[in-house]
């Protein structure tokens, strides 16, 4: 059921009455959908039902109803922009921005009127650290919902964020194929060793054999990123089958998970080093601070839920002064 507004009961069939009652839910003032209906989505559009016309969705709730790569455990509230010379609105349930955001940035996905994918990104800059910004990038990019080039031309000189979305663009790379893959890549090049991505091993005939996560340039070195799923008997079964592949490929694997990304990013850049004949040439000092930064960390979490706090209206704020 899509949201209704409470004047419009009638036209629905329904009294104001009966949207009051336990069957139904009220994510915003003056809207009701079904109790069931929770999602993402149908709150959003329940905010839309009562935003100015010019209203889009926007941060992370367009990053989310994108299905792109926020940081694990991120509750995500629902963030619309209007007109920046609109009157201010404040409701329980959405938080409203006022930002010009530019016609040719406004967009629909499936019924929602959203960001586009390079506005989405601009907005997340004000709010995500390095490495987590790096790993929503690669997700887009992997997605096809946007590119490089047309991030760079969406950049806003002087925006909040903009030295962080500046750098992360640098670092993104559309071939990743997960959170855990963006940060461990992201560990080695900002200590200054360059990794391939998605590396195809292939035989004579042209066929593909294999297909690395990372590998070291220059080297026969591949660091992988090595998920919860890998704990699987039968996954790990099949793992056990690909090592001995590698091995024939003359490949050294080394898998690493993101407990040894947080806690051990100098490990990781150490044996790189050896990998590539140079022990003790690369320094680890901003990939840690990276990760330390992040998501990815007690702290670096913290720190993301206080910036992502404003963005929380469980009543309007006249509500909570009176």
């Amino acid at each position: 059921m899509e949201p209704i507004l409470h004047r419009a009961a009638a036209e629905h069939g329904l009294t104001v009455k009966q949207l009051r009652s336990r069957s139904f839910a009220h994510p915003v003032n003056g809207v009701a959908t079904a109790a069931s209906a929770t999602d993402l989505r149908t709150r959003t559009l329940a905010a839309l039902r009562v935003m100015p016309r010019d209203a889009v969705a926007t941060h992370v709730t367009a990053a989310a109803l994108r299905g792109w790569a926020l940081p694990r455990g991120l509750d995500v509230p629902v963030i619309v922009c209007t007109d920046g010379n609109a009157p201010h609105l404040d409701r329980r349930g959405v938080y409203v921005r006022r930002c010009a955001i530019p016609p040719r940035h406004r967009t629909s996905l499936d019924g929602v009127t959203i960001a586009s994918a390079e506005w989405t990104v601009v907005e997340l800059a004000e709010t995500l650290s390095l490495l987590d910004l790096v790993t929503v990038i690669d997700s887009a990019l992997a997605a096809g919902d946007t590119t490089l080039p047309h991030l760079r031309e969406a950049l806003v000189p002087g925006r909040r964020g903009v030295r962080t979305l500046r750098r992360a663009l640098l670092y993104s790379d559309g071939r990743s194929e997960s959170a855990g893959e963006s940060a461990l890549r992201l560990v080695h090049t900002l200590s200054g060793i360059d990794v391939d991505s998605q590396v195809e091993l292939r035989d004579r005939d042209g066929t593909l054999v294999l297909r690395l996560d990372l590998r070291v340039r220059g080297t026969s070195y591949a660091p992988e990123f090595d998920g919860a799923d890998h704990r699987d008997p039968r996954t790990h079964r099949r793992d056990l089958r690909r090592e001995r592949s590698l091995h024939g490929w003359g490949i050294q694997r080394a898998g690493w998970t993101f407990v040894e990304i947080c806690r051990q990013p100098e490990e990781i850049v150490r044996m790189a080093s050896e990998a590539l004949g140079r022990p003790g040439a690369f320094n680890a000092a901003d990939a840690r601070a990276a990760v330390s930064a992040s998501s990815l960390t007690a702290d670096g979490m913290r720190a993301l839920e206080r910036r992502m706090a404003r963005f929380v209206r469980s009543s309007p704020p006249r509500s909570r002064r009176s």
